[in-house]
């Protein structure tokens, strides 16, 4: 067995774990707030409307049809400094920069340069994140081998996509102090996007530089070729049964976090800004609760406890569909004037806004443990692969899954969009509607726990450790 990975090590490898976090919310949160502009932002149009989404559309078909074609070449790698972190090195430094280059276009107003310029630049920047993720999160599957250990190190690796997600919530704080310093608001946008890309790249070369792969891992090319390898690893039966299950798990979350700020102000009548409150109590909750995920997983395993968590997600929702009665038994009093009254907004009920904390309460501990969870597992199928066939595919696991739920997610957000305007007379989300994608998030939850039920943890994990104990013995040996 090669070298066991310290706990400063490992937590420098989750640095790539806040990079990707980093850069990928600039993506996410940012891009459709530069490019579809309102008055009131001073920023200039510099798309036909509604473009932004549909390029985005493209790059995530583009990024999901990648992924399979970096993790073959990252497998097959023969490099005498590793299968994963010379793709690393190479791609953290492109991965930031263009990421800030797509808020670069040419041209100060609305034209079809500009058109090219962000789909180019969107395709550089899926082209490197997927150079640098994929062999990222393959090196995660291999380089800590004990299953135990292994939670823990993606309890590590959740906390640094956690910290890194709400890190970006601090962009226009920045983007108001250069605004109030003079800058026109166009620049005060891009210094601040500039700003945090070179945190993202930072990040992203700190893991790529900091161990030796070869003292890590075993690690063995696998010349099998991409289509073959893609086929071989998605008729793994418990890789199957995960990837769906996990693909119709987030096709839920995809309901819930789309309209999550619909469910604070459509729903509940609160100010949409409460929805801040109710994503910090969560992140703060779900943080809190981390220690008590690794203890249950070690008691427990971590199948039962995904199953809970799903079960807990539909009876969340379901809370949420049937908002109405649950905030009424609580209070139907108006809120006191004072600091929580400021947030919620004039005339808030106190029940309503103890719905909506309740929601950020109780969603942290399922959110904990579908974060550190699934990937988890994944890693050990990966593991488990590699004992039997001897084929060293890690890549290819990742990708088979990132290929999967990439494209499923595409659709999905399309459909969210599209339920919450049910019978709609003014362009505006309707609170049936909106109330509906609960109930959809609800029953694509108790399917994933149908799937999930039928996974087979204990077969996976005892044959590892089983593995792991004959290994060490006969180093003693």
């Amino acid at each position: 067995m090669k070298k066991e990975l310290s706990n400063g090590r490992m937590f420098g490898l989750c640095l790539g774990e806040f990079a990707r976090a980093v850069l990928g919310g600039l993506i996410v949160t940012y891009t459709l707030k530069f490019f579809n502009v309102t008055p009131s932002s001073g920023l200039p149009l510099l798309l036909p409307a509604g473009m932004m989404g549909l390029l985005r559309g493209v790059g995530v078909i583009f990024d999901a049809i990648t992924d399979p074609w970096v993790a073959s070449i990252s497998d097959r790698s023969a490099s005498p400094r590793g299968r994963r972190l010379p793709f690393m090195r190479w791609a953290a430094v492109p991965y930031a920069i263009t990421c800030l280059l797509i808020f670069f276009p040419p041209k100060g107003d609305v034209s079809w340069v500009n058109v090219a310029w962000v789909i180019a630049m969107l395709l550089a920047y899926y082209m490197s994140s997927t150079l640098y993720c994929v062999p990222y999160m393959a090196l995660q599957q291999e380089i800590v081998t004990d299953t135990r250990r292994r939670v823990f190190f993606y309890t590590l690796n959740s906390l640094m996509f956690v910290l890194g997600s709400a890190v970006i919530y601090a962009l226009p704080v920045m983007v108001g102090g250069f605004k109030g310093a003079g800058l026109a608001p166009v620049w005060a946008w891009r210094w601040a996007l500039a700003i945090f890309a070179v945190i993202g790249a930072a990040c992203a070369l700190i893991p790529s530089f900091l161990i030796n792969e070869r003292d890590y891992v075993v690690g063995k090319s696998c010349y099998m070729p991409l289509l073959q390898s893609l086929r071989t690893t998605l008729a793994y039966k418990n890789f199957a049964v995960m990837t769906v299950g996990y693909l119709i798990m987030q096709a839920g979350f995809a309901f819930f976090n789309g309209a999550l700020l619909f469910y604070i102000d459509t729903l509940l009548g609160l100010n949409e800004s409460f929805a801040t409150i109710v994503l910090a109590i969560s992140i703060v909750v779900g943080i809190c609760t981390y220690p008590l995920v690794n203890a249950l997983v070690r008691r427990f395993g971590k199948k039962p406890l995904l199953l809970a968590a799903c079960a807990a997600y539909v009876a969340i929702y379901l809370g949420i569909y049937f908002h109405a009665p649950i905030s009424q038994a609580i209070s139907t009093a108006p809120l006191g004037p004072g600091f929580l009254a400021s947030l919620a907004g004039e005339g808030a009920m106190v029940g309503d806004v103890a719905a909506a904390i309740l929601i950020g309460v109780c969603v942290a501990f399922p959110i904990a443990c579908t974060n550190i969870l699934p990937p988890s597992a994944f890693a050990d199928m990966a593991q488990y692969d590699r004992i039997k066939t001897g084929e060293d595919r890690a890549g290819m696991f990742v990708a088979a899954r990132q290929f999967v739920t990439k494209l499923s997610q595409a659709g999905v957000t399309a459909i969210v969009s599209y339920t919450m305007y049910l019978g709609s007379a003014d362009s505006y989300p309707t609170h049936d509607g909106v109330r509906m994608t609960a109930l959809i998030a609800a029953v694509c939850l108790v399917f994933a726990v149908i799937v999930y039920a039928f996974y087979n943890d204990k077969e996976v994990v005892s044959f590892i450790d089983d593995w792991n104990d004959k290994q060490r013995a006969a180093e003693k040996a």
